[in-house]
């Protein structure tokens, strides 16, 4: 019987030809990895193993922008001011709400109701779903345990027994904006500005932030700062020998200000979709617990017992809407420019 030889060549190429559309399917039709790029004035330390979290649980790349001590919230509000025309955050997440209230009145963050906001206090959540809150910080007064002299209120930074041995933040930065803006609001701009004299006489250091506050109240170089609950939480346990007080709890009392983290969706966000779950996830009441564990906040935004705290009437709105001007004025009271 004849045998049929079969040239090689055109079996390889059949065998090719079949071979192609997988080949093509497994290099070209794969779908790119979903990315998100998240601005944040919270403390690296504590966002990025939140970050990282979420990372492993969705398969979405964050890329984290921090800010420096000495520019909290501030640097990253004007970075996504510069920005405006060509945005490259998708997420910002304030460690205060103030920046964040007034970036979304000037256009830069657009609505996003997200499910995970659900049993925030109204206080906290912007009416147009611009921006929720997460977890509650505090202003308080780091006090060295050896300080012959235990405040009550925030006007006893005036008293001449801390004459000299006093400190807070330029007011340029971080928290301490919203504080002085709020005491603007709450006392109007006469006493506000008298307050502010008093403490110019009493010799109080401005310092870089609200750790240096902290840091330097801890070490006994000073005896009384005011700065934030999670500052003082961080010096003690580097070792520093301070406790923190609350301000104006007693009956009568204006209470401190309460501080919320703030989370919202950049207006022209190239990465939407994963922005929102992104969103989701901080809002979560899960990382809320986290950021209250590692005494980042105190508090839940869910849940603000009266009892555990008295915190200062006032609109965070008037006080974002104020903050720039009473920071002027305040500083240049506190530097002895006015």
């Amino acid at each position: 019987m004849k045998q049929v030889r079969l040239h090689p060549f055109p079996l390889l190429f059949t065998f090719a030809f079949l071979l192609f559309p997988f080949a093509l399917y497994g290099c070209g039709s794969e779908s790119p990895k979903k990315e998100v790029v998240l601005y944040t004035s919270v403390d690296q330390p504590i966002a990025a193993p939140i970050v990282k979290e979420f990372e492993q649980k969705t398969g979405i790349r964050v890329t984290l922008v921090t800010d420096a001590e000495a520019t909290k919230s501030v640097g990253l509000a004007e970075r996504i001011r510069a920005e405006k025309a060509n945005p490259q955050a998708d997420v910002f997440w304030g460690n205060e709400p103030f920046h964040t209230i007034n970036l979304a009145e000037e256009g830069l963050l657009q609505p996003y109701e997200s499910p995970a906001a659900k049993g925030v206090r109204g206080e906290f959540v912007d009416p147009q779903h611009r921006w929720t809150s997460n977890g509650l910080r505090a202003r308080v007064f780091a006090v060295h345990k050896e300080s012959e002299f235990f405040p009550n209120g925030i006007e006893d930074l005036a008293k001449p027994e801390v004459k000299g041995k006093i400190a807070m933040a330029r007011p340029t930065a971080g928290t301490t904006g919203g504080h002085v803006a709020a005491l603007y609001v709450l006392w109007g701009d006469d006493k506000a500005a008298k307050f502010f004299r008093t403490l110019r006489d009493n010799e109080i250091k401005l310092l870089g932030g609200n750790s240096v506050v902290a840091q330097q109240v801890g070490g006994g170089n000073l005896q009384m700062g005011l700065t934030d609950n999670d500052d003082c939480a961080s010096a003690q346990a580097a070792g520093g020998q301070l406790v923190q007080v609350i301000p104006d709890q007693q009956e009568g009392g204006i209470g401190t200000l309460m501080v919320p983290t703030t989370i919202g969706l950049v207006a022209g966000s190239k990465h939407a979709d994963a922005g929102k779950q992104l969103i989701d996830f901080l809002l979560s009441t899960e990382v809320e617990g986290k950021l209250i564990d590692q005494k980042f906040v105190g508090w839940s935004v869910r849940d603000v017992a009266p009892e555990r705290i008295k915190g200062m009437d006032v609109d965070l709105r008037a006080v974002a809407k104020c903050m720039p001007a009473a920071v002027r004025e305040a500083t240049a009271i506190l530097e002895g420019r006015e």
